[in-house]
């Protein structure tokens, strides 16, 4: 991919009045420009700025809209994760979808979050498409980058830290700025295929660019139409990601590896598909602790439904009594590698299926020399499907003391269902007996595949316009510019699932033999409050897998929909210009107001408001708030090339600063200041300091407290107990707690229910943040850059919803244990010590420090300097590295938290791109690197048989042909080697979203443009 790493300021003119797409690719920062003058003020895009003039205290990294298209990317959100500042995002279209926002992409600068992210497309802010729910991908407005078609891109400009005075709150990471085509005349149509060597995965897309010239040049329509179609995939599809893949669990050998080892095909144990009667309402026994064991949970003797020779069975797919083959057990009450537990692994989405339109018209006019008018109309339409999820389960590992015939309890099923075959039920009566249980009724752990595969579908519709007038004037000597633009925008979105009804369940579950012979539902029953698809009570076959009648899952099924309304306005107003002419240059200054509002609503639908199902209650979020926010900037040029001064050839100093007053938590300020100093021709040093913030958003501050479910690492679990930043005080606390040694906790592997939610009391995050860096350009080396930057962030009043694992760390880690809040936001059962409770509110209480320096090089070189022939074309060299010092945080009293090091985020990250430009064609190889990492850096290595992920390496080809003037065609090989993902001995760890080519393997794309 093409990039470019240069100062804010160091940008041009737009292209001219008749630039075509490959025009405006060159629209990128440069290295070198005149100072500008009293041009029009939408002729130049500078990102990190709003005087117009020449700033380059912040360091930027463009990628051009061609190298995008270029590299075939489809989704733009994709093109950013490929690069080493960008962490995995928040939500994107691989891998597990957020709740009501399947195909949602969104970007993380420096893995910060998405919320620290802003994303802003040509200067303004991008309504957000995020759910303000709590099930939802991201809190905060992260803007949805699969709404913007790559085709219109020109460049995007990612600028580290400094933008929260110029723009805003969110800049905490930086902020990305999308720059659209502007000024295109003509025709260009483009569409694409590809495919995955494996025959799977196709995306097809259609592009419709048309641009027009009118009123002598002084006004421009541009349109764009986009349409893509993707193939969706679950994780089945992949051995790396499915359910036979290798996987860590704790060794339970005498004789191997007592850490946590390598195994391979995980296996949820205690359920099936297809259905794992017991005698007792308990959990399956699955080998953990030697046979006649008690169950850990409840207390009860295991025992499951067995044969005359007192094998454990299970149905099979046809719903027949067969012995069930466990696993090899992995320290673990729910999974064992291998035997014929649930292959949890194969429900999960891999690549959402999605379909994509989207049109958007650019307009500008001249009404004079001396007064501008420009605006946006956007509109969109997204449907995208996430594949599969994880399953309702039934089983009394998620019962806790309710028991058996809850929503996701234990099924307590009649022995003498008439599903059941004379002999099956006999053999269940039988076993019944033998436990000294009553023989009428067992009990069945079951995966409900047959009913709900996990996939919902999200469908969203943006609507946003942008209007504004701009205009100069001189005041003497001084040129004077002034833009008023107003932004609205709007995304309504509407997920849709199967939402299955306890009560209908349990009505057809009570089936009996009619008086014609047929199965049919007892009489009697009573239909569930809400309506289903079918009133009709069919008899619901369970045993097995797929012989579920239609019927039957009409009337379980009702449809659950929820709805989502994100709404966006912005005014801004400035003025800027020379306020004096100094030596050096002039003395830019801008002041300017903005006021904003933005409101969230999130409807959960009657299903889910409801208790029909496994589902608890789900609330509704809704809230708004506004700001008044006025700023400021200057721009003082101190020294110039012309003085002639040794050693002092440029100076440059800039600040800006921003009082914002919100209506949820009062006023801030937000300030920055820096300057460039070029010591030598071509030598350009910088720096800056800022002080940005986060507010909260709709969710942290306006989600009701409800019920929530989560799991995660039990610092008192033994796979853990030896981690954290004092394993001796983890360990003395745990043992204080009454959790015993070598204690396995159920809620590393299993969902626990708790309460969680917002909190109106929050205040703004604070970021203290500064970069130094330069940039050098050899005089003797005509065409190469080098810009390097360190990067320095600190956050506190860190807004978090902590978790129920950074709860409970911060309660065992703590030196002053039993400490508060956190000890006392989670419940342990006395006898079993497992955890049973939690409360998870959002408060203002981590906080987190990142260090990196990245560095850019770019070379470009004429071959014909080398004696080749005039067309040979140039070659373009360039590579984007990032190495990260420091990335960690804390919650509350908790340990530090590390995430450098960890998959995903490796030390060392580079993207290079070789790219040979000829008149006729042009040919490009990516190669992408991300260093070695560890499976948790949060852990000793001592923990893990296999500790180290070995790095990655990626290639990607791309080769294009001018056949003539009016028709190019190009082929695109991404991963040609079919590298595969990378391994920590035998144990695959990888990050879906940053090793994506890997994971996918070859795959082909082909494209074809006309253009007039």
């Amino acid at each position: 991919m093409a990039f470019a790493m240069a100062p804010a300021a160091h940008a041009q003119q737009s292209p001219a009045a008749t630039a075509t797409s490959d025009d405006a690719a060159t629209a990128t920062p440069q290295a070198e420009t005149a100072r500008p003058q009293a041009a029009p003020q939408g002729d130049i895009v500078v990102t990190g700025t709003r005087t117009g003039g020449k700033v380059a205290d912040q360091p930027v990294v463009a990628i051009t809209g061609d190298s995008i298209t270029n590299q075939g990317f489809t989704q733009i959100g994709q093109a950013l994760t490929n690069q080493p500042q960008f962490g995995v995002p928040a939500n994107s279209t691989i891998g597990a979808q957020g709740s009501y926002g399947a195909g949602q992409s969104f970007s993380n600068l420096y893995n910060l979050g998405a919320q620290r992210t802003l994303t802003l497309v040509n200067g303004s802010r991008f309504v957000s498409a995020a759910a303000s729910s709590v099930f939802g991908a991201s809190v905060g407005t992260p803007v949805d980058l699969g709404q913007i078609a790559p085709a219109l891109v020109d460049r995007i400009d990612v600028v580290s830290v400094g933008g929260a005075p110029i723009y805003g709150s969110d800049a905490i990471a930086g902020t990305v700025n999308i720059i659209l085509k502007k000024n295109f005349e003509g025709l260009d149509v483009t569409g694409s295929n590809g495919i995955s060597e494996k025959g799977d995965g196709a995306d097809s897309n259609v592009s419709l660019l048309v641009g027009k010239n009118f009123g002598d040049g002084r006004g421009n329509i541009t349109f764009n139409a986009y349409y893509d179609h993707q193939d969706g995939m679950t994780r089945a599809a992949r051995f790396v990601t499915g359910s036979d893949a290798p996987f860590l669990g704790k060794s339970t050998s005498a004789t191997g590896p007592q850490n946590i080892a390598y195994f391979g095909g995980d296996r949820f144990s205690v359920v099936s598909t297809t259905g794992i009667p017991t005698a007792i309402d308990n959990i399956p026994f699955n080998g953990l602790s030697g046979g006649g064991a008690k169950d850990p949970l409840f207390g009860s003797p295991f025992q499951t439904i067995t044969n005359a020779a007192g094998q454990a069975l299970f149905f099979n797919s046809a719903g027949q009594l067969v012995p069930f083959r466990h696993g090899t057990v992995v320290g673990s009450f729910t999974d064992e590698a291998g035997g014929d537990g649930f292959r949890v692994g194969d429900y999960a989405n891999l690549l959402t299926d999605s379909k994509r339109i989207q049109g958007v018209m650019l307009g500008h006019y001249d009404f004079s020399d001396h007064i501008r008018f420009h605006a946006e109309a956007w509109a969109s339409r997204n449907i995208a499907t996430n594949t599969a999820n994880q399953t309702l389960y039934n089983t009394a590992l998620f019962s806790g003391p309710g028991g058996a015939g809850l929503p996701y309890a234990n099924y307590a099923v009649s022995s003498t269902n008439p599903y059941l075959s004379a002999a099956d039920q006999a053999t269940i009566q039988a076993s019944l007996a033998a436990a000294g249980q009553p023989t009428n009724q067992f009990y069945l752990a079951r995966a409900n595949t047959d009913l709900y595969a996990g996939a919902f579908s999200t469908r969203s519709s943006l609507a946003r316009g942008v209007a504004g007038l701009d205009g100069d004037f001189k005041i003497g000597t001084h040129n004077f510019t002034w833009e008023g633009t107003v932004t609205y925008g709007q995304v309504n979105s509407t997920s849709n699932q199967v939402g299955l009804v306890w009560q209908n369940i349990e009505n057809a579950l009570n089936a009996v033999v009619g008086a014609n012979g047929q199965i049919t539902c007892a009489p009697g029953y009573k239909n569930a409050a809400i309506a289903t698809l079918s009133s009709t009570c069919a008899p619901l076959n369970i045993f097995g897998t797929g012989n579920v009648s239609q019927a039957a899952l009409n009337y379980i099924n009702a449809p659950a929909i929820s709805r989502q309304v994100n709404k966006q306005f912005d005014a801004i107003v400035d003025i800027k210009g020379s306020l004096a002419h100094l030596p050096a240059g002039d003395l830019n200054a801008v002041i300017g107001g903005e006021i904003r509002r933005e409101s969230q609503a999130f409807d959960p639908g009657a299903f889910f408001s409801g208790t029909y199902s496994q589902y608890a209650a789900i609330a509704p979020v809704s809230g708004s708030y506004y700001t008044h926010e006025a700023f400021t900037e200057v721009t003082v040029p101190l020294l110039s090339p012309d003085m002639q001064i040794p050693l002092l050839r440029e100076l440059t100093l800039h600040g800006a600063a921003r009082y914002t007053d919100n209506s949820l938590n009062g006023g801030f300020w937000s300030y920055t200041g820096g300057g460039n100093w070029s010591p030598l021709k071509g030598l350009t040093l910088r720096g800056n300091y800022t002080r940005s913030f986060r507010a909260p958003s709709v969710t942290e501050a306006f989600a009701p407290v409800a019920t929530t479910f989560e799991y995660g690492n039990d610092p008192c679990d033994s796979q853990f107990i030896n981690g954290g930043s004092n394993p001796a005080t983890r360990a003395k606390n745990c043992t204080a707690a009454g959790v015993p040694a070598g204690f396995t906790s159920s809620i590393v592997n299993a969902t626990v229910q708790g309460l969680g939610g917002g909190n109106p009391k929050l205040n703004n995050e604070i970021a203290n943040s500064w970069t130094v860096g330069g940039q050098y350009e050899a005089p003797f080396l005509p065409g190469f850059v080098i810009n390097a930057d360190y990067i320095h962030i600190d956050i506190k009043n860190e807004i978090v919803q902590p978790g129920v694992q950074s709860i409970m760390q911060a309660c065992y880690d703590s030196p002053s244990y039993p400490n508060s809040p956190f000890c006392s936001s989670i419940t342990r059962d006395p006898n079993s010590h497992q955890i049973t409770n939690f409360s998870d509110t959002f408060l203002n209480i981590a906080s987190q420090n990142y260090r990196a320096a990245q560095v850019s090089a770019r070379y470009s070189l004429k071959l014909e300097n080398l004696g080749l022939p005039e067309g040979a074309g140039v070659l373009n060299l360039s590579s984007n590295y990032l190495h990260e010092f420091k990335n960690q945080s804390v919650v509350g009293t908790g340990s530090v938290q590390y995430s450098l090091g960890s998959i995903g985020e490796p030390k060392d990250a580079v993207t290079s791109m070789i790219d040979w430009q000829a008149n006729r064609f042009d040919w490009s190889w990516t190669v992408i690197y991300n260093g070695p990492t560890k499976v948790n850096p949060n852990n000793p290595a001592s923990n893990y048989q296999y500790y180290n992920v070995s790095s990655y390496w990626m290639a990607n080809t791309s080769f294009g042909v001018m056949v003539n003037d009016h028709f190019r065609l190009r082929a695109i090989v991404n991963n040609p080697f079919n590298l595969g993902v990378t391994y920590a001995g035998p144990v695959p760890q990888f990050s879906a979203n940053k090793n994506w080519d890997a994971v996918f393997g070859r795959a082909y794309r082909i494209s074809a443009e006309v253009k007039f």
